[in-house]
């Protein structure tokens, strides 16, 4: 067996250190698809319906507020408190939440009390346990309704907060 040139040792270890340190830069695997089909499963449940590249839960049926008013109602909070629990519990730090109000009042004042909404939500999510800096917040006052402003039960409708979670 014959010995090798100590500088072609030399540059097998220089490759090997390369190697490993390549290997050591490389970002986390993506999440496996089990993971991925807990977190689809869990946002179905709570009730979130996948549109373009988020998930979107609308709590105007469990969290509409009355006219003027930015309070959560006792109903409104258990569900905050069981869509908080259950986005952590499946990983999901980061939502976005929409507040929105019919069209009665000016604009101004409308925008003003959707993000007073739409922080009210965030206070309970927080409170249930999810991350203050996870939570984005906006108040989209009568920009987007879902039903006709033409009626007490339209307008009903539009007074509500929109939870948003990226797809990955």
């Amino acid at each position: 067996m014959r010995k090798s040139d100590p500088k072609v040792w030399a540059v097998r270890w220089l490759m090997a250190g390369v190697v490993m340190a390549l290997l050591g830069c490389q970002s986390a695997p993506p999440p496996t698809l089990d993971a991925r089909a807990q977190k689809v499963a869990a946002l179905r449940k709570l009730g979130f319906t996948h549109a373009a590249d988020a998930w979107e839960l609308k709590l105007g049926v469990k969290l509409l507020f009355e006219s003027n008013a930015d309070e959560v109602s006792e109903e409104g909070r258990a569900a905050l408190a069981e869509v908080a629990h259950t986005l952590t519990s499946v990983g999901v730090d980061r939502v976005i939440v929409e507040g929105h109000t019919d069209n009665v009042g000016s604009a101004k004042f409308n925008e003003a009390l959707s993000l007073r909404r739409a922080e009210s939500v965030a206070q309970h999510l927080m409170q249930a346990g999810m991350n203050a800096a996870g939570i984005e917040r906006r108040g989209l006052g009568f920009d987007k309704p879902i039903a006709d402003n033409a009626t007490p039960e339209g307008r009903a409708q539009n007074r509500r907060v929109v939870v948003t979670v990226r797809a990955d």
